[in-house]
């Protein structure tokens, strides 16, 4: 790691360009500004620190006699690497982090991927996931892998992140050490620049919303979680605005919230009885993910709604794409083989001496899967049934 003690200049420089070059310096220590990137410009340095242009200059002059600071012809300044020289290996050392379990059916798609991308490279690759108990000791499972990275000497790591802003630290450190992140399904968290591949989340729900309304529902309601993922907010967003562009409102936004543990169905049911309690009834439902779908669908048939007579379904990730038929759930179906490969691929590109200096954000298609959860609205003039409750 780079020292935070005064800097090693070859010449005096003004005490106000001192103060700008430790911030700096600290800046690119705790990743802020990461290596392999461009530092922002002098006029937004000076911004950012309300200084002189010329007060910048010196103070990143200061920087780049350091060693911190690469210059490339006709292009600003890039944050060099900060890692401890390490013995270049002849095949990459990485790590994977899944979500929920390695025995999911989409962990193990992003794996398929993963070593698909490996083919060829010799490399060796580390797998573990989340325990699964409950969501702090997950989080508090991914702090320890991505130090663990650091300890095993890993080139890098293809993760399925969890941790938000509070495995950050973690993040930054191994990122201090030299390895390289590569993160799926999840974007990173907010500080935190890396390579990204995962779902048109907003896209999809969008063209999910319009199937819906395609189909003559103008009644629709919105199921969610409580997970704070990035994913879920796109989802969210784009479900929104395919009513937006109809020019429709939804009629409830209702959150699928198990308790203390309990069987998720009965999380369902509380749904269930908050549809079948709205006047006017909705006749249609866009879900976040296709485990809840499923769950609800089974909870709104349990108090004797029809599915799609009476709500059409709309679910998010393609769970039961490996049944005859895609499964009796219209979903979105997201490709997690190809994120996995996708991700595998920017990963070992990043391992190269000649690394592209930007981040991409890889953003992959996903069709809508016609299940049997959907149907046309049965007229115009449909009115739901008495309140089974």
């Amino acid at each position: 790691m780079a020292d935070l003690s005064a800097p090693k200049t070859p010449k005096p420089i003004s005490p106000l360009a001192e103060t700008v070059l430790r911030t700096l310096r600290r800046r690119i220590v705790e990743g802020e500004f990461p290596a392999n990137r461009p530092l922002p410009s002098e006029r937004a340095l000076a911004e950012m620190h309300s200084v002189s242009r010329t007060v910048v200059r010196e103070a990143v002059g200061a920087l780049a006699s350091e060693g911190m600071l690469l210059q490339t012809e006709g292009c600003r300044r890039v944050v060099a690497s900060l890692a401890p020289h390490r013995r270049r290996r002849t095949a990459p050392r990485v790590g994977v982090w899944l979500w929920p379990h390695a025995e999911d059916a989409f962990a193990s798609a992003i794996l398929r991927g993963i070593q698909r991308a490996a083919r060829g490279t010799g490399a060796s690759i580390v797998i573990s996931a989340a325990p699964h108990v409950s969501w702090e000791d997950d989080v508090a499972a991914e702090a320890r892998f991505v130090r663990s990275l650091v300890e095993d000497e890993a080139d890098g790591a293809i993760l399925w992140y969890l941790g938000g802003s509070k495995n950050l630290p973690a993040l930054r450190e191994a990122r201090g050490e030299g390895v390289e992140f590569v993160f799926v399904d999840r974007c990173p968290p907010k500080g935190f620049e890396a390579d990204f591949v995962g779902t048109e989340n907003v896209g999809a729900a969008r063209r999910a919303a319009a199937h819906l309304i395609e189909l003559g529902h103008q009644r629709i309601a919105f199921v969610g979680n409580l997970d704070t993922a990035s994913t879920v907010e796109e989802r969210r967003k784009g479900f929104f605005r395919g009513l937006s562009d109809a020019g429709l409102t939804a009629v409830a936004e209702l959150a699928f919230a198990p308790q203390g543990g309990e069987p998720e169905i009965d999380a369902a049911r509380r749904v269930a009885q908050e549809i079948l309690a709205l006047s006017p009834r909705p006749t249609g439902l866009f879900v976040v993910n296709d485990s809840v779908a499923l769950v609800v669908l089974a909870a709104l048939r349990e108090f004797g709604m029809a599915v799609p007579e009476e709500i059409s379904i709309v679910g998010f990730d393609g769970q039961l794409h490996w049944l005859p038929g895609g499964g009796p759930l219209t979903t979105v179906r997201q490709d997690f083989t190809t994120v996995g490969e996708r991700a595998g691929e920017a990963l070992f590109a990043r391992l190269e001496p000649d690394a592209p200096l930007t981040y991409r954000h890889v953003l992959l298609d996903s069709p809508l899967s016609l299940g049997g959860s959907t149907a046309l609205l049965r007229s115009p003039h449909y009115s739901p049934r008495e309140n089974p409750l």
